[in-house]
């Protein structure tokens, strides 16, 4: 799936993933695609905790090692 942007929040924790995805989610439009790539389950959870509290989908998840990359379609 083709991303129109992408944040790498491997290695990062707590607040920091979610303060990244807002930023960059905020530069897309409405049906715009997010890709999010990270590095442990606690950061996934809360990526996709974030994303459906701010009404956006998650429309895929893959996973490589101990990467998981999460698209996330914005919402309206």
């Amino acid at each position: 799936m083709a991303a129109d942007g992408y944040v790498d929040a491997r290695g990062a924790y707590c607040q920091a993933p979610v303060i990244m995805l807002k930023e960059e989610m905020d530069r897309l439009p409405a049906g715009g695609v997010l890709k999010v790539d990270v590095d442990n389950a606690p950061t996934g959870e809360d990526v996709r905790v974030w994303a459906r509290r701010m009404g956006h989908e998650i429309v895929g998840e893959e996973k490589a090692g101990e990467k998981t990359t999460i698209s996330i379609r914005k919402g309206a």
